[in-house]
């Protein structure tokens, strides 16, 4: 799904200051010793990046006879007012890019490449950011690829990553108990040996004084909830434990989620206050976590199809290595194979998709290479569901029960978009209508504010995996059959240089640029609780109090965490072309997923001819 924007409220008074300042702080220096550089954001970001440029014209800026001039726009306007000043003689020089506008940005020739010029900046080190945050800020614009060969047009700025919030308090009146043990730790804390994260040992919790608690996410001791089968209640006798460091699996969620639904349990409402149980906006945890993706490159240099329904398994490495035989790339333990290496297709030869999820050569169906069906046998690789698998499941979890998705029927346990055309989905999971919600890291000190208002305890977990037990329909069960890989999406910004500049700016704005992105820099960032791009400081970070307990899944979460499909390509139309009719009518209920998925396929991949 495409994500919602969030606008943030900014009073019109500042707006209009912002702006004024802008049109008179512009650069017109071109030997480099001036810069200005162009934000926009909430006042807490607006306020981190003033401190950060002060920082750097008092240290490497004093050092290097550069001078930068911090210049906020007014979120409604920033896109606007960077378009329309990029032509101009005196404008900004540095500017702050979504990742939602970076290619498109690109390609326009609004901002440059900057590779050469980072290169040439050797005092400052920025090896410890994050590369998946770096490498989305590649791109070849004449074939839209991103690959580590591909122009590098700036560094990453700050980041938000995604993690589960719950509903702590709620789940206490469910009679749900909570641990906070790692995975690895598990057979310590059952034995009594060690405490949880929040100081609890086992002990501490009578109704568990006979159980050995399995390495889940979510267990009830009596029937776990599978997928296709009868969901029940769970009884009053039996044993509920929710651990906010193990992901729960996919039938998990939608176990726990049923409890505070009144389409499951019809009590919800009277016992809890809830319409829902639990709500993502976004399919990617989904699909990336099992090796999909809804954009492939069919040739590798920029022949988009949209994949979002492809019906074939993916696969995960579980030997210690396998080679794909059309990329030739070598897979590490735990990767997925890409889209072309699974099917039985030549090396330099290119499929074509038909309008049904599928691929053919030469007008014969493609199917699954048969290296790739024995590896499987053999171990080196798992088999994991399809795309299509995936991405369904996703949808079923707004669907109404009387929907039919791939032969299956709706969940509605979670709200659909029609919801939040009065509220938004943060105001409707901290108003206590549902239990879980899937969002950014920068609502957590708005959430701890809301929790002191509407009086309840909360906390984080991972996001949800794809994950199999040998034995899923006995609840003590923990040993896996086969995992997913962990996915989630990650939305940031970064600096990048206006393509007019000149080249004594750019070379300026490069040390600038750095810095920014430097441990000395995003130090700064780490002391006012926002996440840095440093692995190295991420254990630095200070919250001043409004973080919740588990605040450390966010930091373990930006390590695997990337961008989301407003990234992938120069503007968003591809996306509308399918997401527009699946987010205003098949999630609300107005037109079914089959005549969607009837025009979705052909005329997503019509619309990416044009690229």
């Amino acid at each position: 799904m495409t994500k919602f924007k969030k606008v943030a409220a900014t009073s019109v008074a500042v707006l209009a200051a912002m702006s004024a300042t802008a049109l008179t702080a512009c650069s017109n220096s071109r030997d480099g010793s001036h810069i200005v550089f162009c934000s926009y954001g909430d006042e807490s970001e607006l306020a981190i990046y003033t401190e950060m440029v002060d920082e750097f014209n008092k240290t490497y800026g004093a050092e290097h006879n550069i001078k930068v001039d911090h210049t906020p726009i007014g979120i409604t306007g920033y896109n606007n007012y960077i378009q329309s000043m990029s032509t101009a003689r005196n404008s900004y020089d540095v500017c702050v890019v979504i990742e939602d506008r970076f290619k498109a940005w690109a390609t326009t020739g609004i901002i440059g490449p900057m590779e050469e010029y980072f290169n040439a900046v050797t005092d400052i080190d920025v090896s410890d950011v994050f590369p998946n945050t770096v490498n989305r800020l590649r791109l070849n614009v004449s074939n839209n690829t991103s690959n580590l060969s591909d122009p590098l047009y700036g560094m990453p700025l700050d980041t938000k990553p995604s993690a589960l919030y719950y509903n702590e308090s709620m789940f206490n009146k469910a009679g749900i108990i909570i641990i906070s043990v790692d995975e690895d730790d598990m057979d310590a804390w059952n034995r009594g040996e060690i405490a949880d994260k929040r100081g609890h040992k086992k002990s501490d919790f009578a109704k568990l004084s006979n159980v050995t608690v399995p390495k889940k996410g979510y267990y009830r001791s009596v029937r776990p909830y599978v997928s296709g089968f009868e969901w029940t209640m769970p009884a009053s006798d039996e044993i509920l434990v929710f651990n906010n460091r193990i992901p729960m699996n996919w039938d998990e969620m939608e176990d726990l989620a049923m409890i505070f639904s009144p389409s499951s349990n019809p009590n919800a409402g009277k016992d809890f206050g809830t319409d829902y149980g639990m709500f993502t906006e976004w399919w990617f945890n989904y699909g990336w976590a099992v090796g999909g993706n809804c954009l492939q490159d069919l040739s590798g240099d920029g022949e988009w199809n949209f994949s979002l329904l492809d019906s074939t398994p993916n696969y995960i490495v579980t030997g210690e290595s396998y080679t794909g035989k059309w990329s030739g790339k070598v897979y590490n333990t735990g990767e997925t194979l890409e889209h072309n290496d699974k099917f039985d297709l030549p090396e330099g030869k290119v499929m074509t998709p038909d309008n049904n999820g599928g691929y053919t050569l030469d007008g014969n169906k493609l199917g699954i290479r048969a290296d790739v069906t024995a590896a499987a046998t053999d171990g080196t690789l798992g088999e994991l569901p399809s795309t299509r698998d995936a991405f369904t499941r996703y949808l079923r979890l707004g669907a109404s029960k009387t929907s039919v998705i791939e032969n299956a029927g709706g969940l509605d346990i979670a709200p659909n978009p029609i919801i939040f055309n009065t509220r938004t989905r943060q105001n409707y999971w901290y108003s206590g209508k549902m239990a879980m919600l899937v969002d950014y890291s920068t609502y957590i000190e708005n959430f701890s504010k809301q929790a002191t208002i509407y009086n309840f305890e909360w906390d984080v977990a991972p996001l949800i995996v794809y994950k199999e037990y040998t034995e899923p329909m006995n609840p003590n069960c923990d040993t896996v059959k086969i995992q997913g890989k962990e996915a989630g999406e990650c939305n940031s910004k970064a600096m990048c240089v206006r393509a007019r500049t000149s080249t004594q700016v750019k070379e300026s704005a490069a040390k600038f640029i750095k810095w920014m992105a430097s441990k000395e820099g995003q130090s700064l960032r780490a002391e006012k609780g926002h996440f840095p791009n440093q692995q190295e400081l991420l254990d630095s970070i200070k919250y001043n109090g409004y973080a919740p307990k588990n605040i450390t899944v966010f930091s373990e979460n930006l390590q695997y965490q990337s961008a989301g499909d407003w990234w992938y390509l120069p503007d968003d139309m591809w996306i509308k072309t399918w997401a527009t009719p699946l987010n205003s009518e098949v999630r609300n209920g107005t037109l079914t997923y089959d005549l969607w998925k009837k025009d979705a396929i052909p005329d997503t991949n019509e619309y990416l001819k044009k690229y």
